[in-house]
């Protein structure tokens, strides 16, 4: 599956995002803004159609920007979300510096 075949939407609550392929949700991340400068990633689901797929990492990329564009650190208690920051130093920029490395 190709990035470009995903849609992102923002949950109606403002604490979770959603990953949409045609029309189906197929995955989703829960998060939450702490404070004025922070945002907490507690977890992800994906359909078991779509795992090992980059889903996570798709949905860990629109928190990303959202972080940037509202001058936030991103933290997070999900073990599998933190090894995606661990992996991608290019978000090193957001990421709270107690995470991994």
């Amino acid at each position: 599956m190709n990035r470009n075949d995903i849609t992102f939407q923002i949950g109606d609550n403002g604490c979770r995002i959603y990953a949409i392929c045609h029309g189906r949700k197929i995955g989703n991340l829960f998060f939450v803004r702490v404070g004025s400068d922070k945002i907490m990633i507690s977890e992800a689901e994906i359909d078991p159609e779509y795992q090992a797929q980059d889903i996570e990492l798709y949905l860990v990329q629109e928190i990303i920007n959202i972080a940037r564009e509202q001058h936030r650190k991103v933290m997070t208690i999900c073990p599998y979300i933190s090894k995606i920051f661990v992996e991608h130093p290019e978000f090193d920029d957001v990421r709270m510096l107690n995470q991994g490395r």
